[in-house]
């Protein structure tokens, strides 16, 4: 029984050091997918409202960054035609999933959205 609960501690362990570190693109994405798998009943999920809200407040904040830049004269860093930039949640997911995974697992959710968008709206210069 001794060596069982030592077992389970150790798989535990195992599992929290290997999980992505909360705020990262990393572990949005994998929070993401989990929901994903479950379909429509992911609305019903309480990590949705939770994911929605973490990737609403990085695009308010790019979106801050931007106009702030505009005002004061520096380069923007995505180029949308529009103030407000356009990404829908498959295609902020599928972003996502092309930054490889060792760039993932240290990049804040701000830094992936940013680069995402910057791949969508590429400034000519």
């Amino acid at each position: 029984m001794h060596k069982f609960v030592l077992f389970v501690a150790a798989l535990s362990i195992s599992a929290t050091a290997s999980a992505a570190a909360p705020g990262t693109a990393q572990n949005f994405l994998d929070r993401a997918n989990r929901l994903k798998a479950k379909g429509p009943l992911a609305l019903f999920d309480k990590d949705y409202k939770r994911l929605k809200a973490e990737a609403t407040a990085a695009g308010k904040s790019i979106g801050a960054d931007r106009v702030a830049a505009e005002k004061a004269g520096r380069p923007i860093l995505y180029c949308s035609p529009k103030p407000k930039a356009e990404l829908g949640s498959y295609e902020f997911i599928d972003g996502l999933e092309a930054i490889p995974v060792a760039q993932r697992q240290s990049m804040s959710l701000k830094a992936a959205m940013l680069r995402v968008l910057q791949q969508k709206y590429p400034c000519r210069r």
